[in-house]
């Protein structure tokens, strides 16, 4: 434990917490500092999932602003707005960590009227990449105007950090890169599932699963990810590799659109859908390929994870995933759904080629992104922000050592 005196409370606020990535991230920071012996509370959306709820730990305090939401809502927004604030005014933080668009917009004003003395910021997307220029003017105007109250961004990858400091949200010194943790074990150490495990979990694709080339997809059923759009290049693909399957691993509103893309495409015998699934490392040891079709993101959880599980890796081109998805060596990066068609057709045509990306994936050092070191340099940062911005503790306890910088 970092902290010689004292502990602190901390209070963390995202906008949905289901079971996407930064919710994953949320929910580790959010039982690491528990276990600590932080006192923690957890503001979140009126979009949340029990599973996800259920994982917190017993110390972690949940609570429900329900006005708010993902989307752009100015009644909702005030709603949402004042009630952090009041809220925030009884418990009396020593730091507000933010995480997500809506919930850093809200719950930093918030936490800026409720006088909280250590505003964090986590960076895990930013909602002004590849959006209209209307859009994009007013996201940038939002964040720029928050900044100044910011005193600390944690950004999930370094390309986030570069894209914040290029368009002059905070400066270098507040951006801190840490990495978003997860099970790294378990990934690394899963099993893949047997032809018979495969036979009772999923209907056996047209060539049967001994023969099927899979690919893997795993991504919410929502319209950033573009699954409409790849399974029109999958369709060309099949084509090509009459053996391909490819399997979609998520939820969401968008999935009877996918199902009927699906059929529309006549591709019911080659692509399944797989929906949520707990034991997801052991789909990713299955699969000759890993693939996502992203319009935007962080650094996607499922990238790492992907990684972690030894898999060739093809993927739309997104800030941070250079460090993984390296071309040629542990997958693709592309500039389009479109053109993840040539490397997919590679890859499952090209043995030799799909084993040295394997050896390559193999390579690379992903210990940074274990629960472990994040939840450390957490600690660390919020060590240093305390030492810099309170000082001495006020109930006597002894003042909080200086630390490194995360």
């Amino acid at each position: 434990m970092l902290f010689s005196g004292g502990y602190m409370k901390i209070v963390h606020i995202i906008t949905r917490f289901i079971r996407g990535g930064a919710d994953e991230n949320t929910l580790y920071s959010c039982n690491g500092q528990a276990e600590q012996g932080h006192e923690v509370y957890l503001m979140y959306g009126r979009e949340n999932h029990a599973d996800i709820l259920g994982r917190l730990h017993p110390d972690v305090r949940p609570i429900c602003i329900d006005a708010l939401v993902r989307e752009v809502s100015p009644v909702k927004d005030l709603q949402a707005l004042l009630d952090m604030g009041l809220r925030l005014r009884k418990i009396r933080p020593d730091i507000v960590h933010t995480h997500t668009s809506k919930a850093g917009f809200v719950g930093r004003l918030a936490a800026m009227f409720s006088q909280s003395p250590i505003i964090v910021h986590g960076v895990h997307i930013l909602p002004f990449l590849n959006v209209g220029p209307m859009e994009r003017r007013i996201y940038l105007a939002c964040e720029k105007m928050l900044s100044p109250v910011t005193d600390a961004f944690v950004d999930v990858s370094a390309g986030m950090k570069t894209e914040c400091l290029v368009n002059r949200i905070g400066d270098e010194d507040r951006h801190h890169v840490i990495p978003s943790g997860m099970d790294v074990a378990a990934f690394q150490q899963a099993e893949p599932l047997s032809e018979a495990e495969l036979a009772v979990m999923a209907e056996a694709p047209v060539m049967g699963w001994a023969d099927a080339q899979v690919m893997l997809m795993v991504a919410a059923f929502e319209e950033r990810k573009r699954h409409v759009e790849f399974l029109d290049i999958f369709a060309r693909i099949v084509a090509a590799n009459p053996r391909a399957c490819l399997l979609l691993a998520g939820a969401g509103p968008l999935e009877p659109a996918i199902r009927a893309r699906i059929d529309a495409l006549g591709l019911a015998g080659h692509v399944r859908v797989i929906g949520f699934r707990k034991d997801i490392a052991r789909w990713i040891k299955t699969a000759q390929l890993c693939i996502l079709s992203s319009e935007r993101e962080g650094l996607p959880r499922v990238i790492v994870q992907y990684a972690l599980g030894g898999k060739p890796i093809i993927a739309t081109d997104l800030p941070g995933i250079d460090f993984i998805v390296q071309n040629d060596v542990t997958g693709f990066r592309v500039d389009t759904v479109e053109a993840m068609e040539r490397p997919i057709n590679l890859v499952l045509s090209h043995e030799p080629t799909s084993e040295r990306l394997e050896q390559g994936v193999r390579g690379i050092d992903l210990s940074p992104w274990s629960v472990s070191s994040m939840n450390e340099r957490l600690e660390a940062l919020y060590a240093d922000l305390w030492d810099r911005k309170i000082g001495p503790r006020q109930n006597g306890a002894e003042a909080l050592p200086a630390v490194r910088q995360a």
